[in-house]
């Protein structure tokens, strides 16, 4: 039969080490794996966006992308509110992403830019955005600002 310690005691020397075997803890703070906001980008927000492309009318998937895409200036620029709506001003769609994001968090349907399905004899199902004045189709606004990401982070676009 094993015997298992939580300690190691060396009187001689004054030693006395505790093991706990059950404690490691990998980026401490971090969520998971993702460390920084290039890992979140590439661990999680790359991979929801792959998910989606492979399925644009899923809604649980473009909403993932959407929520993950819009918080990672959080991540890129953590603790300094000021300087990270400075620099959400840069990101294409910006608003396009909060609006979907905190809409969905919040169950907000009065928000900004509306969202839905465009359907016709002659059209492609496509999920849309429309702002009153205009109708945009969402996956062309996510690959523009997962370029826009892309070339902040340097990262190819076959990630």
């Amino acid at each position: 039969m094993p015997i298992l310690t939580n300690k190691i005691c060396i009187p001689e020397l004054g030693l006395e080490i505790d093991l706990d075997m059950n404690a490691t803890v990998i980026h401490k703070g971090s969520s998971f794996e993702n460390y920084n906001a290039r890992a979140f980008y590439i661990n999680v927000i790359k991979e929801n966006l792959k998910d989606y492309y492979a399925d644009e009318l899923n809604s649980r998937k473009v909403i993932n992308a959407c929520i993950t895409l819009y918080h990672l200036a959080d991540w890129y620029i953590p603790n300094d509110k000021n300087n990270r709506m400075e620099f959400q001003k840069k990101i294409p769609f910006n608003g396009v992403l909060e609006s979907i994001a905190n809409g969905t968090k919040h169950c907000n349907k009065e928000k900004k830019y509306q969202t839905g399905r465009k359907e016709g004899s002659y059209t492609y199902i496509k999920l849309i955005v429309d702002d009153g004045t205009n109708t945009y189709n969402l996956i062309d606004i996510l690959k523009e600002i997962e370029n826009f990401w892309d070339a902040e982070f340097k990262v190819s676009k076959y990630v």
